[in-house]
């Protein structure tokens, strides 16, 4: 019996055998029965081994059709359903642009190993196969939890649709071989101390003395530019921060958090090695000519003026930390550097975290804090931990 080729209306149905030859001419052909019905302009279909059971399935789909229930749809891939989560749910949730970096990252992942299944026939155990294999290339166990997270934030608001009848994200289970997350590590003063002396003369010191004396993030520290540095009042506004979207280098004023926006106190080694730094980029601009690409005035670039790319400032910084003996570092070591030196130095944690642009959890830090005012004066312990 073959499906009628009549346009049929909306909530319209249909029951029809589909026969399929096999491969081995020995074989009979392979018959499954099929249950049709049409939901706003599309088809949506479900497969069955035999008429009564497509005959059942489409009663129960015209009922909710006349109920008002939405009809899963069993064609939507995983990558199609993600697309439309990122594109359409996400930018009304006045997400952190750090969440969303997040979540992009993450939809990539399950894009890459679950694209292709139908978002109806997606199964707890296809999740934890992929995660294997992702636990066998190195990705740790935190990761892969994040990864789960938002497969499960996805899946609600499908549930929530449904176009799905349960969320088997809420059920997967970890890898047993995925490796630990290592703990977090920070560099000794005298460690400290020993990077910026060995990378004086080099393009980057100044931003690994910035790094080290204020605890700013990588991006933070390559977007900023010379408007956000008050050598008059010896201040620094963090403003922007680079970004890399889409395999592209981009610097705008879009921020991790509403609290990373900050101003903090530069102490004088910050300030007189800025200076220096200005200076030489000046010579830097100059020779490169029309070469030069940065029009916003970045305090740190490339010799042709383009900001600095984070694969490139952790390659550096590991030489000049392997040239120490000290091992292969992370620029964002520095920041937890920073952090565990003011907190041995003494400075409560509260103002370390306000310094660190991080959300605080008392009121008085979160409302009383002014972004055009320098917020703690913790960066001037840094003058003595690393004179």
């Amino acid at each position: 019996m073959a499906a009628s080729n009549r346009m049929r209306g909306n909530g319209e149905g249909s029951v029809y055998k589909r026969v399929r030859p096999t491969k081995d001419p020995a074989k009979p052909p392979a018959i499954r029965w099929v249950a049709q019905i049409r939901i706003d302009g599309k088809l949506r279909r479900t497969m069955h081994s035999s008429e009564a059971l497509a005959k059942k399935a489409l009663r129960k789909m015209m009922a909710e059709v006349d109920t008002g229930k939405v009809v899963p749809d069993g064609n939507e891939t995983i990558a199609a359903m993600l697309t439309r989560w990122e594109d359409k749910v996400l930018p009304a949730q006045n997400l952190s642009i750090g969440t969303l970096d997040n979540y992009a990252w993450a939809c990539k992942i399950l894009r890459d190993d679950l694209g292709r299944i139908r978002l109806k026939r997606l199964t707890a155990e296809q999740v934890e196969t992929a995660f294997e294999k992702r636990a066998a290339d190195g990705m740790s166990r935190a990761s892969l939890v994040k990864v789960r997270s938002v497969l499960g934030k996805a899946l609600d608001h499908a549930l929530r649709r449904q176009l799905v009848n349960q969320n088997v994200a809420r059920i997967v289970e970890m890898p047993a071989t995925a490796r630990r997350q290592a703990e977090g590590r920070s560099l000794t003063a005298a460690q400290a101390k020993a990077i910026i002396t060995e990378s004086v003369g080099h393009p980057l010191h100044a931003l690994w003395v910035v790094m080290l004396y204020l605890g700013v993030r990588p991006g933070e520290v390559t977007g900023l530019t010379w408007k956000d540095v008050d050598f008059d009042q010896g201040l620094i506004h963090v403003r922007r921060a680079r970004r890399v979207e889409r395999g592209e280098l981009k610097v705008d004023e879009r921020l991790k958090t509403d609290r990373s926006r900050r101003t903090l106190t530069a102490p004088p080694p910050v300030l007189d090695t800025l200076r220096e730094h200005r200076r030489v980029q000046a010579e830097t601009r100059l020779k490169a000519g029309p070469a030069w690409t940065d029009t916003i005035g970045l305090v740190f670039t490339t010799d042709v003026g383009t900001p600095h790319n984070p694969s490139n400032l952790r390659r550096t910084l590991a030489k000049i930390t392997t040239r120490l003996d000290l091992g292969d570092w992370h620029p964002h070591e520095l920041r937890h550097t920073a952090a565990s030196l003011m907190s041995e130095a003494g400075v409560p944690i509260e103002r370390i975290a306000d310094q660190l642009g991080h959300d605080g959890t008392r009121m008085s830090l979160l409302v009383y804090r002014h972004a055009t005012k320098p917020s703690i004066d913790a960066a001037n312990v840094m003058t003595d931990v690393l004179k």
